[in-house]
């Protein structure tokens, strides 16, 4: 099934909070983000059919092979669909369907963007097929995000990604980097956040989900790496597979007991 079918059957009511015309979106909410009430104004007065879908919720696959082999056990502590994509236009013209998952600009918010996309086209699932059709992009330029869904259009969603992958990382080991980085800034903020806080249900949800998202990132985005495999592996995908493991592995998180006794008399026990 093709992405903008899918995205259409949506149910606003139980899967996500909005579903509809770009334009109506605009008119009925404030985006506290500039950069994208720029960039969608643009895209909904330059073509009106453009749908956007907010805050869809998706379950995480665990018996999918990447999620097993990563095994990380606190995000099947979570309950219902902890997956929540913030922004997806998407629409078609007849030949071509196209959606751009878009995340709000934050520091590594590409990262996760990234790993978003590994959920959402998990073997399996529904958008498994039409994976090629979409594309995640997080950046405080709206230029950037007009230009890029306008470039899906030719229905190359995995070149444009490729390059916007080139604005962010030069290669695999820069991005592991980043992502390592990235996790260690999100201990740093749960351990100051989370002591101070009795009801942390949902932050801790949200510190869950980034770090699954990022060991994510690592695991696929080393995996797909064919040049690794023949030059670091040479061509042994058992022996990828194992390293994809480890880069996933030291990933530096919180346990989910970590951060709900951050603060209390458990703290060190």
């Amino acid at each position: 099934m093709a992405v903008f079918e899918i995205l259409k059957q949506k149910n606003e009511q139980s899967e996500c909070s909005y579903n509809g015309l770009l334009s109506s979106f605009l008119e009925q909410k404030e985006l506290p983000d500039e950069t994208l009430r720029k960039a969608f104004a643009e895209i909904a007065e330059s073509e009106p059919e453009t749908q956007i879908i907010c805050d869809l919720a998706d379950s995480v696959k665990l018996d999918a092979i990447s999620n097993r082999i990563i095994h990380y056990r606190d995000i099947s502590k979570l309950t219902g669909n902890p997956i929540v994509y913030p922004y997806i236009l998407y629409a078609t013209d007849g030949n071509v369907d196209r959606a751009m998952l878009v995340l709000p600009y934050e520091e590594n918010g590409y990262l996760y963007a990234r790993g978003y996309y590994y959920c959402m086209s998990e073997a399996g699932g529904e958008f498994y097929d039409a994976r090629n059709e979409i594309l995640e992009i997080c950046t405080d330029s709206s230029e950037e995000i007009v230009s890029s869904w306008n470039r899906l259009k030719d229905g190359k969603a995995g070149m444009v990604q490729r390059q916007l992958d080139r604005n962010h990382y030069k290669d695999f080991e820069e991005l592991k980097a980043q992502a390592y980085k990235a996790s260690e800034l999100l201990k740093e903020e749960a351990s100051a956040t989370l002591k101070d806080l009795t009801d942390r249900r949902d932050l801790i949800r949200r510190y869950v989900v980034r770090w699954f998202l990022l060991k994510k990132l690592l695991y696929v985005q080393y995996m797909v790496n064919k040049s690794i495999r023949v030059e670091v592996h040479e061509g042994d995908i058992h022996k990828q597979r194992n390293q994809a493991r480890l880069n996933a592995d030291e990933v530096p998180i919180l346990s989910y007991r970590q951060m709900w006794v951050i603060g209390t008399e458990e703290e060190g026990n």
